[in-house]
């Protein structure tokens, strides 16, 4: 499962969004943000504390993640920490999906044994051994969840766990700040609005 950094931002527009409550709370900072008119720059990562995952189910957690996005020229979801922001969000806004992930990774066990003999793990695996199972579970609640999670851990507010030292932001070109002052960008410069319509607007 080879993803190259541009096939991974063209994927995003098919997950909709980031994990909903990840998105309100990005909405949330953006509003304090825009009220006080400066960037957010007190948004520190919460200390890394297992919330929920045992030690071995993050391990599990992390090397899935490691996967879906994975560390080539740039860093990936390891770097970002997006097992952190998982673990968090299993322990608050996620809780309904307790069940989904810890019941998923006892399956993932038992598939990984069946196919690998004398293996258990996920991280065991080889990168290669990894995508091949992958793709066997792409349709699975299991596979989706972790998917959907990491994207959003990839993006979120570094306070949220994941996104550590803003490496998502800086993967896609997002500046640190949640107001822009006019102009935006070259359509809205004044010289580039008379030269095509004669006018600015």
């Amino acid at each position: 499962m080879t993803l190259s950094r541009r096939d991974f931002v063209t994927g995003l527009t098919g997950t909709g969004a980031v994990w909903i409550a990840g998105a309100v709370a990005c909405r949330d900072a953006a509003d304090s943000a825009m009220q006080t008119h400066t960037p957010p720059a007190d948004s520190p990562a919460p200390p890394r504390e297992l919330k929920f995952l045992t030690t071995d189910e993050f391990t599990e957690v992390e090397a899935f993640a490691a996967r879906i996005i994975p560390t080539d020229e740039t860093p990936g979801a390891r770097e970002a920490g997006c097992a952190w922001f998982i673990d968090g969000g299993l322990a608050t806004f996620g809780k309904d999906q307790q069940p989904l992930i810890r019941e998923g990774l006892v399956t993932l066990a038992r598939d990984v044994a069946k196919k690998h003999k004398g293996k258990r793990r996920f991280s065991e695996l080889t990168e290669g051994e990894q995508d091949a199972m992958l793709k066997t579970m792409e349709r699975t609640p299991l596979f989706g969840f972790l998917r959907f999670t990491t994207i959003a851990g990839m993006f979120a507010l570094p306070k949220y766990g994941g996104n550590k030292d803003y490496i998502g932001w800086e993967l896609v070109g997002q500046e640190h700040v949640f107001e822009f002052k006019p102009p935006f960008g070259w359509y809205d410069r004044p010289e580039n609005q008379r030269a095509l319509i004669g006018r600015v607007l």
